[in-house]
């Protein structure tokens, strides 16, 4: 069995693909598997660890034109994809181009692996793979770890008809559906008409040992992969702070944004917490637990803002709960959720500074509750909330998905051969 995973970003940025194709890999030693992925032409990014470790996943980076590096490809690209969506407005048909404006590469790329199966895992991703799969007579997978037709003020209403006029057509087709959260997985069964997809959440490695934190300190940590005021509410917390003990520090972890972080210290600055707010560098991806695990309570902040936030889980809250924090989250769908699943946590109203430094102050000054909510979260990640149980069971739905489709009687039983191990522990 030949499986083709690909992604539109760099494997060093993707929380799921690398993970999938180790597991396949793992569980399947007579499988052949490749990853595609995407970084920009003339950087070196560092290799995930998880692919590292593992030899037998077949790696190929297709690089994707910048103004630095090939500005003309990428004036090509671009204008490509604005006839691309015009086509789109006047046609209803969906053409590569106008979801993945310079990613030509990669279709080349994809129909130069003849696989049984192909697992996308991004929109951009999901009608080249299609287009591959129908070729070569494979399956079709694809991992939804977003609501991709409402991620907020970023997309523009021709973006969501697009985004939407394409999973309407392919998720149907598709053997297997993954989503990142259970209500995400009944948002998309309801609004595609597909059979319910499969909800993993992205969860964090195993770590069995945790260093200790220092007695009596009252720290908050909140991180994303950028630091700024927006839809993912930091602006909240940073008002909730002038409402709680000058002991509360916040620690905020990520890169900084565009202008180099000024409008973020200018509102600190306007909020007279300048001493009490540490922004700290970013760290590499496999030292998320660790670096959680040196704080007090972990934020999810996400405002309702689109369904995309309704509906997906942030990985950050799975790393705080293997890190042994108490969680405050917004009181949305998807977050809601875990804290409940879980205790590890307590929810306020999204938008809500008032509600928010309620629940902060709560733990604050009851360090009983604090610590029990920091037990049931531990706990929880130990048992359920951890990649080695999420990838089993996604060996596992993969494995079930490929021998109900593939009926073929030589290749259902190359499949059953590989995929009858479960996957070991991968993290």
């Amino acid at each position: 069995m030949r499986v083709c995973l690909v992604t539109s970003t760099a494997a060093v940025a993707e929380p799921r693909a690398p993970r999938h194709a180790v597991a396949i890999s793992l569980a399947a030693q007579d499988a052949g598997v490749v990853f595609i992925d995407c970084a920009p032409a003339g950087q070196k990014l560092p290799e995930p660890e998880e692919l590292l470790a593992n030899p037998h996943v077949r790696r190929k980076t297709v690089f994707v034109a910048n103004r630095q590096f090939g500005a003309f490809r990428c004036i090509i690209a671009d204008a490509t994809a604005i006839v691309a969506r015009l086509v789109f407005w006047l046609t209803g048909v969906a053409l590569p181009q106008a979801l993945g404006a310079r990613l030509a590469g990669l279709s080349g790329a994809l129909c130069g692996e003849p696989a049984d199966v192909f697992i996308a895992h991004s929109t951009e991703t999901l009608l080249l793979a299609a287009r591959a799969a129908k070729k070569f007579g494979a399956e079709l997978v694809f991992d939804s770890m977003e609501f991709h037709s409402d991620m907020g003020d970023t997309q523009t209403s021709l973006e969501k008809r697009l985004i939407r006029t394409v999973e309407t057509k392919w998720l149907p087709r598709c053997v297997l559906v993954l989503a990142s959260s259970d209500q995400l997985a009944d948002a998309l069964a309801q609004l595609y008409r597909i059979r319910r997809p499969i909800a993993l959440y992205n969860t964090s490695p195993m770590m069995k040992q945790l260093a200790p934190k220092e007695v009596g300190r009252f720290h908050l940590y909140w991180r994303n992969a950028v630091i700024g005021l927006g839809q993912r509410g930091l602006e909240d917390v940073l008002i909730a702070l002038r409402q709680l003990p000058d002991d509360v520090i916040l620690n905020l972890q990520g890169r900084l944004q565009a202008d180099g972080g000024n409008a973020l210290r200018s509102r600190i600055r306007e909020l007279g917490i300048s001493n009490r707010v540490v922004i700290h560098s970013p760290f590499a991806p496999h030292q998320a637990v660790a670096e959680a695990a040196k704080y007090t309570v972990g934020l999810c902040l996400e405002r309702r803002a689109c369904r995309n936030h309704e509906l997906t889980v942030s990985n950050k809250i799975f790393d705080y709960l293997m890190a042994g924090l108490a969680v405050v989250s917004s009181d949305l769908p998807g977050l809601r959720g875990v804290i409940e699943r879980s205790g590890g946590g307590l929810l306020f109203q999204p938008g809500s500074p008032d509600g928010l430094a309620r629940q902060i102050r709560r733990l604050y000054e009851d360090r009983r509750l604090l610590s029990q909510i920091s037990s049931n979260g531990r706990a929880f990640a130990l048992a359920e909330g951890n990649r080695d149980v999420t990838m089993a069971r996604f060996v596992e739905e993969f494995r079930a998905a490929m021998v109900v489709e593939r009926q073929e009687p030589v290749l259902l039983a190359a499949i059953s051969r590989a995929l009858v191990r479960p996957a070991p522990p991968t993290g």
